[in-house]
């Protein structure tokens, strides 16, 4: 794993659609140890998917999986 990486994103539907608590740091550790993103910023209930790896720029272009995708 390449801990450079976002490796998760939240696609909780209600933490996409709400702005960032603190727009500066929307990111978290996820439990394995890499990278994970929220973009409503939240501390926790998410709904985390495996990125296999991405850039925080590629995260502009990416295609964001429905909340079901999500691992349980």
């Amino acid at each position: 794993m390449d801990r450079a990486l976002i490796q998760f994103i939240c696609v909780r539907r209600t933490h996409r659609r709400a702005p960032p608590v603190d727009p500066s740091s929307p990111f978290n550790v996820a439990e394995e140890g890499g990278w994970a993103y929220c973009p409503g910023g939240e501390a926790d209930g998410h709904k985390w998917f495996k990125t296999g790896g991405i850039t925080r720029a590629a995260l502009d272009k990416f295609e964001w999986p429905d909340e079901e995708e999500a691992e349980p």
